[in-house]
C-alpha cells in the first residue's frame, strides 16, 4: 500500500495545477468552469481506460469516446492564488503535500464553505496488488449524502456502504438490495449552509462508504474505493441541490426530449408475447382497452416475439408461429392509434443464428485468447456484443432499422444490458484501441442505447426518437428514459420505489418510472394496484409490465380487479389531464437539466423538507402525496414553507380547486380509494387538459391558484406546445405565463414566444382562463 504525497512543487499553468506524486502518480487539477473543477490522479503509464463516455460538455461525445483529461467544451478560467488557496471563479482548492490532502471550497454569500476535505493522515491510498485506489474524505457532522442513482433505501445515503456495479436484480428488495441496474458514481454532499456535487468519472466498479466504516485511529470519514489505477473526480458547485443537478447535466449532456405519445400510458407483459398465439393475445388486449375507453398510448412487446423453436430469445429473430401476420398486426395497432415498442437484448445466446459469424468477426467482448467471453445469461450461455466494435455496432444498427423499425415498431426498448462479466482478463475492442472488459462494463449499455437512438433517427429523421434502457451509466439520459428494473409486487416496494426514482432524478436519470403493479412476485390486490397506478400517473414514465411465472403466469392487467377498474381508469385519465404539464416539464428538463419529479427539498429551502417523506414534487409547483401504506384512510403531508401557500386539488372528475393551506405545516388529509392527494403552490399557473386524448392541447385550461400571502408577489412559468413529434428545430411555441398578485387581486399574463415571434396573447384578472381549439400546429385562438 502506498499513501500518496506530493514529491514536487506545484506548477500553476493558468487554469491547471500540476504536481508529481509518490508511487509514480501525477496530479492535475483543472479549472473548467466557474463552478466546475477536475482533480485527476494519474499513474505513470496513464489511465488504463483513457476515454470517457459520461462527460459531454458539448452535448454528446464522439462515438470513440472523449479523452478523460480533455479540456474541449470548457471555458477554462484561470486560477488565482489568494490566501493560500488556488481560486477559480466561485470555487477554490487547498493542497497539503505530505500526505496529499486536497480541500475544495465554494463561495456562498461571500464566505468560503467546504465542498469536501480529504481525511488527515492519509487520504489517497494506492493498493498495487489489489489494483484499487481509495479516496478518503473527512466526514463533517450533519452531512447528508444524496445521489448514486438507482439505489435502494432512503434518499440520504449517510451511514450506508453501496456499490456501483450494474446487476440484473430481478425481485430485489427496494429498501436494502445493492447493487442494482445503473452505474452512477455521483454524490451530492449537502449541509444546511450549502450543497455540492462529486462525480467520479469511472466506468470501473466503485464502492461508496458514507460513514459505515469507522476507525479509532482516524477522524470520522467516508471513502470511495475504485477498482482502477487512477482517479478522475469532478467537483460541482451549488450552493443548492437545484443548482448542482443542472450542472451535472451540463457536464454529462442534457436529457432527451422524446415524442409526446411516449409520455402517455403504455402496457406490456412477458406473458402476452410468450403466448403461442401472441399476435391475437396482444391485439385482444388493445381491443379491450379501446372498448373500455382506457387511456392508452402504446403497447410494448416483451422479447417473446423473438423466441426460437427452443423457446429461447434470439434478438432480431421473429417467431412467425406467434406472429403469423406482422403486417396486419402493426396495421391494426396503428388503426387503434397505438404505438409499439420492441424489446431487444444485446447478448447472443450460443444457439443464435448469427453467433458463429459474430464470434468469427470479433463482435463480442473477448477472452484473453481473443475468443468470445461466454457468460451465463438469461436463458442460457451467451456472449455480450461489444459496442466499442464498429462492426458489431453496424450489425446492431442494421438489425434495429430492418428487423425492428422496418417491421413496424415505433421505438426501441434496450433490455438486459447490464453486461455482467466476471472474466477479469476479458477485453473489448475500444474502437481499435483495446480496453479492459471489467473496468468498462457500463459502456455497452450506453453505446447500445446510442446505436438504437441513431438507427431510429436514420429510419425516421423527422421524428423525435423514443428509446429506453434498463441499465447504463450517467449519460444514457441523452438518448432516452429508464426505469427501476424488475421490481417486486408489494406495498413495501411501492414505498421504496418512490425514493428510488427520486434518487435517479437527482443523479442524471430524470426520465424515470417503475413497473406498475410490480414486475415480479404475486399478483397485486385491487387496493395496491390502484395506489400504484395513482403514484405513476404523475411520474415521467407510466408503464405496466409484469412476469408472474411463479404465480400461474397471470399477468398484471388494468382490469384484473373489476371492482376497482373505475379508479384505475380515473388515475390514467388524470395523467392525460396533466400531460400538458408533464410534457412542458420534460421540455424544461431537456433545456435546463431540472428533473421532472424531485424531493421537496429540491425546490424549497426548508429544513423540514429534508425529512424522509412519502411525497414528491412534479415540477416546482405541484406536490403529490401518493398512498403507499395498505389500508390507509389518511396521509400526513408536510407542505413546504412558502408565502404563497397551497391549494388542494380535487381530481375525481376533472381537476377542480379545493381547500387552501398555509405552508410550513403538516396537514392530515383523509383519502378515499379513488383519490390521489395533490397540492398546487399558490400563485402558480398549471396547464390542465380538459379531457384525455392523443392531443391534450386540443382543449387546455390554464389554472391560476389562490395565493395565501399578504405580501405582493409574482410567479412565472412556461408551457411548451408543438406537434409532439417533430425535431425541436421545427415549429413550436413557448407560452410564457406569469401572474402577479396584490391584496385580493391577481393578474394573469400570457406571451407567445416562437421562432422570431414575441406577442402578447392575453392579460386578464381572473382565477382561470380557458383556451379552446388550440391545435398542435402552434396557431392559437385567443381567449
Amino acid at each position: 500500500m502506498g499513501i500518496l504525497h506530493l514529491t514536487s512543487d506545484l506548477v500553476l499553468d493558468r487554469n491547471r495545477l500540476l504536481g508529481k506524486l509518490s508511487e509514480g502518480f501525477s496530479l492535475a487539477i483543472d479549472g473548467l468552469e466557474t463552478g466546475v473543477l477536475r482533480i485527476a490522479v494519474v499513474p505513470a503509464d496513464g489511465l488504463i481506460v483513457d476515454r470517457t463516455w459520461m462527460i459531454a460538455p458539448d452535448g454528446d461525445v464522439p462515438l470513440q469516446g472523449r479523452d478523460r483529461l480533455a479540456l474541449d467544451g470548457f471555458s477554462c478560467p484561470a486560477f488565482e492564488q489568494m490566501d493560500g488557496r488556488y481560486v477559480c471563479g466561485d470555487m477554490a482548492i487547498g493542497i497539503e503535500a505530505t500526505p496529499l490532502r486536497i480541500s475544495v471550497f465554494q463561495k456562498i454569500e461571500n464566505a468560503w464553505r467546504t465542498v469536501f476535505e480529504d481525511r488527515q493522515n492519509g487520504a489517497w491510498h494506492w493498493f498495487e496488488r489489489r489494483n484499487k485506489l481509495k479516496h478518503f474524505h473527512a466526514l463533517e457532522p450533519d452531512t447528508a449524502h444524496y445521489g448514486l442513482g438507482d439505489k435502494s433505501g432512503t434518499l440520504d445515503r449517510s451511514g450506508r456502504r453501496l456499490r456501483c456495479l450494474q446487476s440484473d436484480a430481478l425481485g430485489y428488495n427496494a429498501e436494502t438490495s445493492d447493487p442494482l441496474y445503473k452505474h452512477a458514481p455521483w454524490l451530492i454532499v449537502s449541509h444546511e449552509v450549502g450543497s455540492a456535487g462529486l462525480l467520479y468519472d469511472t466506468m470501473a466498479e466503485a464502492v461508496f462508504d458514507l460513514g459505515a466504516e469507522h476507525s479509532n485511529y482516524f477522524e470520522r470519514y467516508r471513502h470511495v474505493e475504485m477498482v482502477e489505477r487512477g482517479c478522475v473526480l469532478y467537483a460541482l458547485a451549488g450552493p443548492r441541490v437545484r443548482d448542482v443537478v443542472p450542472r451535472l447535466h451540463r457536464l454529462t449532456g442534457m436529457p432527451a426530449f422524446a415524442s409526446r405519445w411516449s409520455m402517455g400510458f403504455a402496457f406490456t407483459s412477458m406473458h402476452h408475447a410468450d403466448a403461442p398465439n401472441a399476435q391475437e393475445v396482444i391485439l385482444d388486449f388493445a381491443r379491450e382497452a379501446t372498448a373500455r375507453g382506457l387511456p392508452l398510448s402504446a403497447v410494448h412487446l416483451g422479447s417473446g416475439y423473438t423466441a426460437g423453436a427452443d423457446g429461447l430469445r434470439y434478438v432480431f429473430n421473429w417467431n412467425e408461429n406467434r406472429f403469423p401476420d406482422r403486417t396486419a398486426f402493426f396495421a391494426e395497432m396503428k388503426a387503434m392509434g397505438l404505438h409499439t415498442c420492441a424489446n431487444v437484448k444485446p447478448v447472443l445466446l450460443t444457439g443464435h443464428k448469427a453467433f458463429e459469424e459474430a464470434a468469427r468477426e470479433g463482435w463480442f467482448v473477448k477472452r484473453d485468447d481473443g475468443g468470445p467471453a461466454i457468460e451465463m445469461f438469461w436463458g442460457g450461455q451467451g456472449a455480450q456484443l461489444d459496442f466499442t466494435s464498429s462492426e458489431a455496432t453496424a450489425w446492431w444498427s442494421e438489425g434495429i432499422k430492418h428487423q425492428i423499425l422496418g417491421a413496424g415498431f415505433d421505438a426501441v426498448w434496450n433490455d438486459n444490458n447490464e453486461a455482467e462479466l466476471w472474466d477479469e482478463a476479458a477485453w473489448i475492442d475500444g474502437f481499435g484501441s483495446h480496453l479492459p472488459g471489467m473496468e468498462s462494463r457500463p459502456i455497452h449499455a450506453l453505446l447500445m442505447m446510442r446505436a438504437s437512438h441513431a438507427a431510429m433517427l436514420e429510419h425516421a429523421p423527422n421524428v423525435r426518437p423514443y428509446t429506453i434502457s434498463r441499465a447504463g451509466p450517467i449519460g444514457i439520459a441523452r438518448y432516452g428514459e429508464t426505469w427501476s428494473g424488475d421490481n417486486r409486487t408489494s406495498w413495501h416496494t411501492l414505498k421504496w420505489n418512490l425514493r428510488q426514482g427520486l434518487s435517479m432524478s437527482l443523479s442524471g436519470f430524470p426520465l424515470v418510472g417503475h413497473d406498475i403493479g410490480g414486475f415480479d412476485g404475486p399478483p397485486p390486490d385491487g387496493e395496491l394496484l390502484v395506489r400504484w397506478f395513482q403514484m405513476m400517473a404523475l411520474h415521467p414514465r407510466c408503464v405496466m409490465n409484469s412476469w408472474k411465472a411463479d404465480f400461474d403466469n397471470i399477468p398484471n392487467l388494468p382490469w384484473m380487479h373489476e371492482d376497482v377498474f373505475p379508479q384505475i381508469k380515473a388515475a390514467l385519465e388524470l395523467r392525460y389531464r396533466f400531460l400538458p404539464l408533464i410534457y412542458s416539464l420534460a421540455h424544461d428538463c431537456h433545456r435546463t437539466g431540472h428533473p421532472i419529479i424531485a424531493p421537496t427539498f429540491y425546490w424549497f429551502d426548508d429544513s423540514e423538507c429534508r425529512a424522509d417523506a412519502d411525497t414528491f414534487m412534479l415540477g416546482p409547483n405541484v406536490l403529490v402525496a401518493p398512498v403507499v401504506e395498505q389500508g390507509a384512510t389518511s396521509v400526513d403531508v408536510y407542505l413546504p414553507d412558502c408565502a404563497e401557500g397551497w391549494t388542494m386539488l380535487d381530481c375525481r372528475d376533472g381537476v377542480t380547486v379545493g381547500d387552501t393551506f398555509k405552508g410550513g405545516n403538516t396537514v392530515e388529509v383523509a383519502v378515499r380509494l379513488d383519490q390521489l392527494v395533490i397540492f398546487a403552490r399558490g400563485g402558480s399557473v398549471l396547464p390542465i387538459a380538459l379531457r384525455w386524448g392523443a392531443e391534450p392541447h386540443d382543449a387546455t385550461k390554464v389554472n391560476l391558484f389562490a395565493v395565501q400571502s399578504a405580501v405582493d408577489g409574482q410567479w412565472t412559468s412556461e408551457i411548451f406546445i408543438d406537434d409532439g413529434l417533430s425535431p425541436l428545430g421545427a415549429q413550436h411555441s413557448r407560452l410564457a405565463v406569469s401572474c402577479s398578485w396584490h391584496e385580493d387581486k391577481a393578474r394573469l399574463s400570457v406571451r407567445e414566444l416562437a421562432q422570431g415571434l414575441d406577442r402578447q396573447l392575453l392579460t386578464c384578472d381572473a382565477e382561470a382562463v380557458d383556451w379552446t381549439n388550440i391545435p398542435p400546429t402552434c396557431r392559437y385562438t385567443d381567449a
